[in-house]
């Protein structure tokens, strides 16, 4: 745990151990309300985070408080929906071909984030068809909320940002969590379907490991996550102020040993809704029978 405090300047508490993380989220006095009258520091980067994960006045369903009703109950409809299809993606079925004939070894480095993407975007429209200015915009909403370089803030004064989420919120008509599927957590399935690429290459591994092994190696969490203190908490030694702001880092933490869960965020109020059709997805790419194709070299 690294604490930057300096009093009317910063009060940041940036944390990767599992098991302090795992701790924080069941502390119920710090959540997702994210009160922007504080020190100019947290201001900005709270500011800044929520003006790319927000859209027509709403914030996307992950950074909406715990005691949201409607957060709670969309969340609970789309897991129930998606957890349904799980059964069947984690089969292997045709819909899966595209990106498992990318995980042989076939096709361009690029175009994976194009077929993730519409795989995604066709859970929340029947119609989606992913492009390459699609997965362009999804570039810019992931980076936007955490990136220093210079270019990011002529995104936003030039209104890139603005466009972006306004051309993939129109591809999923205005569904804020379809709209973080495809612009936000598209980047981690990414991740894992490169893993397995790499993972397919080899021989020895592709003969021996299960599917449920597979997809385990390919899962992915965000970077961060943000979270503030509504009053003043105390964990362990420590004692927090009101709009302490804590990034719980469980892009490293779930690499950890005992973080997996993390990924999803598993038994935290804030679960992520598509944590089983996440993994069946993975296990079916890596079941998905294609004995005439050639594999390639792993991508670098």
């Amino acid at each position: 745990m690294k604490i930057w405090r300096v009093p009317g300047i910063v009060n940041i508490v940036e944390v990767s151990d599992p098991e302090e993380i795992k701790a924080l989220a069941k502390e119920s006095g710090i959540d997702r309300d994210f009160n922007l009258r504080t020190c100019p520091i947290n201001w900005f980067l709270l500011r800044r985070s929520l003006s790319v994960l927000s859209f027509a006045g709403r914030r996307f369903p992950t950074v909406t408080r715990h005691d949201s009703e409607q957060r709670r109950t969309e969340q609970e409809r789309l897991s129930k929906r998606l957890s349904e299809k799980a059964q069947f993606v984690r089969t292997g079925p045709e819909e899966l071909e595209p990106l498992a004939r990318w995980v042989k070894g076939l096709g361009s480095t690029d175009e994976v984030g194009i077929l993730a993407q519409q795989l995604l975007g066709r859970l929340f429209s029947s119609g989606f068809v992913a492009s390459q200015e699609s997965w362009d915009a999804a570039q810019v909403l992931v980076a936007a909320p955490r990136s220093w370089k210079p270019k990011i803030l002529w995104w936003f004064l030039s209104g890139k940002v603005r466009r972006s989420k306004r051309l993939l919120a129109q591809m999923v008509d205005d569904d804020l969590s379809g709209l973080n599927a495809i612009g936000i957590a598209v980047h981690n399935l990414v991740k894992g379907i490169r893993q397995m690429r790499v993972l397919y290459a080899d021989a020895n591994i592709r003969r021996n490991l299960t599917p449920g092994a597979a997809a385990r190696q390919c899962l992915f969490a965000p970077i961060s996550l943000y979270r503030q203190a509504k009053a003043e908490v105390r964990l362990g030694d420590h004692c927090f102020p009101r709009n302490s702001l804590f990034v719980l880092e469980i892009g490293k933490a779930s690499r950890q040993e005992g973080g997996l869960p993390l990924v999803f965020m598993e038994e935290t109020w804030s679960r992520c809704p598509g944590a089983q059709w996440v993994s069946a997805t993975l296990e079916g790419l890596w079941r998905r029978p294609a004995a005439s194709t050639p594999v390639a070299g792993p991508v670098s």
